[in-house]
């Protein structure tokens, strides 16, 4: 049939199908083979989506700490929550625990080993297509550098069509404060397959690292950061890096959270816009929070439209909040790891039956996509356990790191800034 069609026509037509039909259709021919795993067509197919889905990862405490990556319908009329497919997640981690989802763009989830431990597993996963690409380790690293903080960043360059992975590293002071500025910063492409240190000079500011959150969007990453004063006081606000340019800028928060600790923040989107969580407690003493308030920046980059939309008051104390549905309902995990939705009109909770383990609840919107399926980068298919092949530094024994990582944690916690 293919002889009778424009070529133009025929990839107009795949690069709107399902992933799953495009990887049967690449053995019709050695043709449709290189066309379909093209970039031309890889690139093309990521600007055409289909039904709205939901992503909703959460570890499960009942399965042996299972990580449980499942997908919903997300339309507006959508009132039940059930799965429409569940993803195999082939990896572990060295812990035990769940990967830390940097984020999920275009296809792609970046996840990182880094909730325990100085490890450097970081991986960037495909599930429709079943590939993957573990990251090389980076240059800042405990051997030569000694204890470090660190945030990661996940996003695409849509002018050079990259995938990038933004390692921002606090170092260690002679007072053993993580305080030296500027960070050292490193920018992993995965055109490439290579990290590059890229000019940090302007960033004054910190990022709390192991409570940090992000988001992408207009092309760069936002970290919640913050600089301590003299008098103790905090002045917060969103650190952005635009992944094409490389460059860093600073974005105000609203009013009313500039002095906000930032382990009472974290950044989420709703609707497509930038949106502030501010936990009426802080998580720092592992008790519940009060109430979430969430603001919206209704046009980006403008600090006079931030609009607080509502309050979320649960009995019983709420953990975190997870972020929202398609149909304007706000998820939030309970103090006890139950999944809750919130129906801001009508002020009214809703259990939705999934029990998860502490704050490891992630949801963001869902597409696939054809992207490592040209086998850029080393990629891999069925990657197995990812971290088993990660190497201890400086000597130390994995009881020895672990402990140091405790260390750094409670320190970061108790003194901040400082």
């Amino acid at each position: 049939m293919s002889d009778y069609l424009p070529p133009n026509l025929i990839t107009a037509i795949l690069c709107r199908l399902p992933v799953e039909s495009l990887l049967r259709f690449r053995c019709v021919s050695k043709q449709w083979c290189s066309l379909i795993s093209s970039p031309h067509l890889i690139s093309t197919h990521l600007s055409h989506s289909g039904y709205p889905l939901l992503l909703l990862r959460h570890l499960s405490t009942r399965t042996k700490n299972q990580e449980h990556y499942s997908v919903y319908l997300d339309s507006l009329k959508t009132e039940n929550f059930a799965p429409v497919k569940e993803l195999n997640f082939p990896f572990k981690t060295r812990s035990g625990n769940q990967f830390r989802v940097v984020g999920f763009c275009n296809g792609l989830f970046c996840l990182s080993d880094d909730l325990f431990g100085y490890t450097y597993t970081i991986v960037l996963w495909n599930p429709a297509i079943r590939k993957s690409v573990t990251l090389p380790k980076p240059r800042v690293h405990f051997g030569p550098y000694g204890p470090y903080m660190f945030c990661l960043g996940f996003g695409f360059d849509r002018k050079n069509c990259d995938f990038k992975v933004v390692r921002i590293a606090y170092l260690q002071n002679k007072y053993g404060a993580y305080s030296v500025l500027p960070p050292e910063v490193e920018v992993y492409s995965l055109s490439s397959g290579l990290w590059r240190t890229v000019d940090s000079k302007d960033v004054r500011c910190k990022i709390i690292e192991y409570f940090y959150s992000s988001v992408y969007l207009n092309g760069a990453i936002h970290w919640i950061c913050c600089v301590k004063n003299d008098d103790g006081e905090f002045t917060s606000s969103l650190l952005v890096f635009d992944l094409t340019d490389e460059k860093f800028s600073e974005m105000c928060l609203p009013r009313e959270l500039v002095h906000v600790s930032p382990l009472d923040l974290s950044v989420s989107l709703c609707e497509g816009q930038i949106s502030m969580f501010w936990y009426e407690k802080g998580r720092d003493n592992g008790e519940s929070c009060d109430f979430c308030a969430v603001w919206v920046m209704n046009q980006y980059g403008e600090v006079e439209s931030w609009t607080k939309k509502f309050v979320v008051v649960l009995e019983g104390g709420l953990s975190h909040a997870i972020g929202f549905r398609g149909n304007g309902e706000f998820l939030v995990e309970k103090f006890v790891g139950d999944l809750m939705s919130y129906d801001p009109e009508r002020k009214e909770f809703k259990d939705l039956g999934i029990h998860g383990g502490k704050d490891s609840f992630f949801l963001s919107q869902y597409a696939e996509s054809l992207v490592l399926l040209d086998g850029s980068s080393g990629a891999v298919s069925d990657p197995s356990v990812a971290s088993d092949a990660e190497e201890t530094d400086s000597g130390l024994s994995e009881g020895g790191l672990l402990q140091e990582w405790y260390c750094s944690a409670l320190y970061a916690k108790v003194s901040l800034c400082d």
